[in-house]
């Protein structure tokens, strides 16, 4: 299992599709698919906007924060299959993790908010269209890291 980071949120120019991209520490970087709503979600946590009500995440966390001995212990990116990815959000209550099944995109999503670690099996990085700057070429490195880097924390049209 892997440790990684949301590096940033992305939007498919063919499909119009929203594409978060996570990276390891080791730097593979994950592609995952997500709806408009969860991407708008990820990219206003990660660029600090407050929305003038608190938006679902925002409400969710809320929640969390109000219950005495309750907080996101952190997210699992568990399996890949047939094009969907599986993710759990672990609880933690007090003595006891209770175990809840989700999208990556919602569990990371509220992750973002209670700032708790995002972790990825490897079975997922070995299923699915994972790759390294290793993979790629020189001058789509340099591409890769300038959008990266520029535009890690915006909606990009590609």
């Amino acid at each position: 299992m892997k440790e990684a980071t949301v590096k940033c949120v992305v939007k498919d120019p063919l499909t119009s599709r929203y594409i978060l991209i996570l990276e390891t520490m080791d730097g593979y970087y994950l592609p995952i698919k997500i709806g408009v709503f969860e991407a708008e979600a990820i990219y206003t946590e990660l660029n600090s906007i407050v929305p003038p009500r608190p938006m679902t995440y925002d409400f969710i966390s809320g929640i969390l924060a109000a219950l005495e001995n309750v907080k996101v212990e952190k997210v699992i990116i568990e399996d890949y299959d047939d094009g969907i990815f599986k993710a759990s959000l672990y609880l933690l209550n007090g003595e006891s993790v209770k175990c809840i099944d989700c999208r990556p995109s919602d569990a990371i999503a509220l992750s973002l908010r209670t700032k708790s670690p995002v972790f990825i099996e490897d079975v997922v990085l070995t299923k699915c269209k994972c790759f390294t700057k290793d993979c790629i070429k020189k001058e789509n490195v340099d591409l890769l890291e300038e959008i990266i880097t520029d535009q890690g924390t915006t909606f990009w049209d590609v």
